[in-house]
């Protein structure tokens, strides 16, 4: 009989959830007008939650050259740039922010490093949105590492203050840094790291290495759902599913023990179904 830890506390984090319930309370407000609803980008990582707002009537803007006057535009929790807000403003729309709250202190605190005369480094994906975003507040001479190596890249000779994409592992951070450390840089550090997203990741580092497997829930674009089957197929086997269709119950149910997390984009419900059909196939059902 399979035992399955589950994650308690796996699911939607606050800024995701706040984002959500906004967009649909907006959508059941304005449902009876003509006015034209959408988001910038993608609102959260999860194509279930966006197939589902985009049926309750969410349209999608890929370009703020393409909002209309009149527009109500929904900004997503990663961020967009200073500039990107500003041709969403001159297109006539109105804007939502829904920005994570922890993104955007990060956002003025590079701004206030960047005003301090600090050349600004991120530590990240430059191909994720929040980076982007950062990147742009970071202004001239900001710059991307996405590998301990890229130190090599930084100038000598200037003061820098280095920021973490919010969703990385703190020992990638921590690499990173010694490696600007050990070019004789002095780097001014913020703690910019996630405390939702790192309490998940410390949750699946110790219930990996307790299990036999381990499934993580969460899209598949999702950077902090990436991080956690990483570090979760670093100690045995690891499987990655978007949507409760994708589990595999009979292959599941083969490991003896097996512990269950979700990345901070994904439904509860979405957990729900999983758990339900582990259960109805004769799992035990724990949650830590």
């Amino acid at each position: 009989m399979t035992r399955v830890i589950v994650d308690r506390n796996a699911g939607f984090c606050a800024g995701v959830r706040r984002a959500i319930r906004g967009t649909i309370q907006i959508l059941s407000q304005d449902a009876s007008t003509q006015r034209r609803i959408s988001a910038y980008g993608q609102l959260v990582h999860n194509r279930e939650v966006t197939e589902e707002l985009s049926a309750r009537g969410l349209n999608n803007l890929k370009s703020p050259e393409d909002a209309r006057p009149g527009d109500e535009v929904i900004l997503r929790t990663h961020g967009i740039s200073p500039w990107e807000e500003q041709l969403l403003r001159r297109q006539g729309a109105e804007l939502r922010d829904f920005t994570c709250p922890r993104v955007k202190r990060v956002h003025q605190q590079i701004r206030e490093m960047r005003e301090g005369g600090y050349r600004i480094i991120i530590v990240g994906d430059p191909d994720h949105p929040e980076v982007r975003a950062h990147l742009a507040y970071g202004g001239d001479g900001a710059m991307v590492l996405a590998a301990a190596g890229d130190a090599r890249r930084v100038p000598q000779g200037e003061k820098i203050a280095v920021f973490a994409q919010t969703t990385i592992t703190p020992d990638f951070y921590h690499e990173v840094i010694a490696a600007l450390q050990s070019r004789g840089l002095e780097p001014t550090v913020i703690d910019s790291l996630c405390p939702f997203v790192l309490k998940r990741q410390r949750w699946i580092v110790r219930h990996s290495k307790l299990a036999d497997a381990s499934v993580i829930l969460g899209g598949k674009n999702s950077s902090n759902t990436r991080k956690l089957h990483g570090l979760a197929a670093e100690n045995g086997p690891a499987f990655h599913l978007s949507t409760a269709g994708e589990l595999d119950v009979e292959k599941i149910l083969r490991y003896p023990v097996v512990a269950l997390t979700a990345g901070a984009s994904t439904s509860d419900q979405t957990i729900q179904d999983v758990v339900s059909r582990l259960l109805a196939a004769g799992a035990v059902i724990e949650h830590r």
